[in-house]
């Protein structure tokens, strides 16, 4: 009998480098079916050549593909700019700017894409138990199913699959819990402390005692992360959201993350120091600066190579 094998791949994030070592080393694998969990764009500068490499992963392979919250902060701020939806214009500040450089590096047919996809699909094989994809949760993108939450518990109770399998919190991992599986599959382009690797996961279809189950092998791609810091640098993303990528290449560079601390300690800042509101993204550098200060975000701008 046939093995099956199924490669899958989450939270790119603009990570061109990462996503095409993961993809070379499941085609070594002779992988040549995916599933793709969203968060494809975003934090890291090489856009245009990530969306290429996607389209041509869906080309040469049999892919199921959903859309993440990253996909859908793009749809928004599309809808946004046509004036078929309210909302803020994005500005080139650290609180937005990292997601206005992937705006303007994406085409209608991305945007047209991105809209065509669900948020949460069901595969089946035959003999197998089937597994419900999502990228967060099967009805949020940006819900966080973490292994010692209570909702995680909830959805797998509550989920008609025996399998649920989901990305978003960039922690790889399983849980079992009731007779049911949770399977995170972790991430591709900005790992948390894991830092130099892509993380991806194949998918084995095995039987054992006469049943069919599905055993995930979880894994690190190693990856040259020196050349992604630098792609930040010298695209102009970095002078785009300057605080806010200093703290992703903390990431690259260490594991560490900061991202979302950062911004939600600047508004603060600015909060309290103004005694207003503030509203996202009008957030002033200087409290992104205080507040990379306070969390131990370095200024990485001495690093860049001339």
């Amino acid at each position: 009998m046939k093995k099956i094998k199924i490669g899958v791949i989450s939270d790119v994030h603009s990570n061109y480098c990462a996503f095409k070592a993961v993809y070379e080393y499941l085609r070594s694998q002779e992988i040549k079916e995916y599933l793709l969990l969203g968060d494809y764009v975003s934090d890291t500068a090489e856009t245009e050549k990530t969306m290429e490499l996607l389209y041509q992963i869906m080309e040469e392979n049999q892919v199921h593909i959903l859309r993440g919250n990253r996909e859908e902060y793009v749809l928004d701020q599309w809808k946004i700019q046509k004036g078929e939806k309210d909302g803020p214009l994005w500005l080139a500040n650290s609180a937005s700017g990292n997601l206005l450089y992937t705006y303007e590096r994406l085409s209608q047919k991305d945007f047209e894409f991105f809209d065509s996809l669900p948020i949460t699909f069901q595969l089946e094989k035959e003999g197998y138990p089937d597994i419900t994809c999502c990228h967060g949760s099967p009805i949020n993108t940006r819900e966080l199913l973490e292994f010692y939450t209570v909702n995680t518990k909830e959805w797998l109770e509550k989920t008609d699959t025996d399998y649920l399998l989901c990305a978003h919190t960039h922690f790889p991992g399983k849980l079992e819990y009731k007779g049911k599986t949770y399977i995170n599959n972790g991430c591709a382009g900005i790992a948390i402390d894991d830092y130099g690797f892509a993380q991806c996961t194949i998918l084995h279809g095995v039987e054992k005692e006469g049943t069919k189950k599905w055993e995930p092998e979880f894994l690190k791609i190693p990856y040259d992360t020196e050349e992604v810091i630098q792609s930040i640098f010298h695209s102009g993303l970095y002078d785009m959201a300057h605080w806010f990528m200093n703290s992703n290449i903390q990431i690259l560079k260490t594991g560490i993350d900061n991202s979302a601390k950062l911004v939600a300690l600047a508004g603060r800042l600015q909060a309290d120091q103004t005694g207003k509101e503030a509203v996202w993204p009008y957030i002033e550098e200087k409290y992104f600066e205080e507040a990379a200060g306070q969390l131990g975000v370095p200024d990485y701008q001495k690093c860049a190579v001339k």
